[in-house]
């Protein structure tokens, strides 16, 4: 989240500006009166309108004070403050009370979008806490099975992973989502919960074990939500690409769709579209212009204006021999 100073903070118009953006979505937080803050909101969207030429969502933008829990993102933005006080000692010795929580900006994981969550992926019922297995997942290998719920919770986990409370959130997800975990793979090799637990306890994780065709042993580990890196990133290198992308060209196909020329009837301007193949051993024996041209080419695509795009498919592009002189 960047901030935004107005001015020389020790003036007496100061005002302070909290912006947070994602694609298209962004909040901003101000600490001010309210007609300011009504003034700021007919800027913004005079500007996304006649500007960019955007529309704001009525249902999805407005004001609230920060009493209210602002949804962004699946996340609930609030402020919390509190009035325990905490005595803080200063360099000279003295002492004074503070209240130890003012103002704080805080991210919540929602109770609906765990329950949510929980319900799409069939984990069991949120309210009731009982799990269910999953039914499908019966006929594919204890491996594909742990690398399907470790990569369901490490992306909702991962998405929330700045959330003040996810410790919390998350543990309780995890509660029915191992418990589900279990029951699937308990129904699939026809044992109780607790036997297959132990079978792949391994200490301090859970895991399972299958043996490669070269006899190695390899191990699965199902997913902690311990290993989630929760560090936020300050920096403003987080929109920025590698490094090594601007000392590239672009790909060869690019070029040729830069180029704005139809590669079969070699017309000039309009839109364009690519024709792809799976495989030039599929167009090998081919007797067409465009499949020898293709073919000559060595590649499995044909940049194409529409027309001839729409030709190709019906069957109906005519033979441009002279293409390939």
């Amino acid at each position: 989240m960047l901030t935004i100073p107005s001015g020389n903070q020790y003036d007496e118009g100061f005002r302070r500006l909290r912006y947070c953006r994602y694609a298209d979505d962004f909040v901003l937080s101000a600490i001010g009166p309210q007609d300011e803050a009504e003034e700021i909101y007919r800027k913004i969207e005079t500007f996304l309108k006649d500007e960019l030429k955007l529309n704001t969502s009525k249902t999805n933008s407005g004001l609230k004070h920060n009493t209210e829990i602002i949804r962004f993102l699946g996340h609930d933005i609030t402020v919390k403050n509190t009035d325990r006080t905490v005595k803080v000692a200063t360099t000279n010795g003295q002492h004074y009370k503070k209240r130890s929580l003012v103002g704080k900006i805080i991210f919540l994981i929602p109770e609906e979008k765990m329950k949510g969550f929980s319900d799409k992926k069939g984990y069991g019922n949120w309210i009731t806490r009982e799990a269910t297995n999953r039914a499908l997942l019966q006929n594919v290998s204890d491996a594909e099975i742990t690398l399907c719920y470790s990569a369901e919770l490490r992306g909702f986990a991962q998405y929330y992973a700045l959330a003040s409370n996810f410790s919390h959130a998350i543990g309780k997800l995890r509660i029915l989502w191992i418990q589900s975990y279990l029951k699937t793979m308990a129904n699939k090799h026809k044992m109780s919960v607790q036997k297959v637990a132990t079978m792949l306890n391994r200490g301090t994780y859970i895991a399972v074990r299958e043996r490669e065709k070269t006899g190695k042993v390899r191990e699965i580990k199902l997913f902690r939500p311990k290993d989630v890196k929760r560090e936020a990133i300050f920096d403003n290198k987080v929109d920025r690409p590698p490094l090594t992308f601007k000392y590239t060209d672009g790909s060869e196909l690019l070029k040729r769709m830069d180029a704005n020329k139809c590669e079969y009837c070699e017309q000039e301007g309009g839109y364009f579209e690519i024709h792809h193949v799976k495989k030039l051993a599929n167009i090998k024996k081919g007797t067409q212009t465009w499949q020898r041209l293709m073919m000559a080419r060595k590649r499995k695509t044909l940049v194409l204006c529409t027309e001839c795009h729409h030709k190709l498919h019906a069957g109906a592009l005519p033979d441009v021999r002279q293409v390939l002189m």
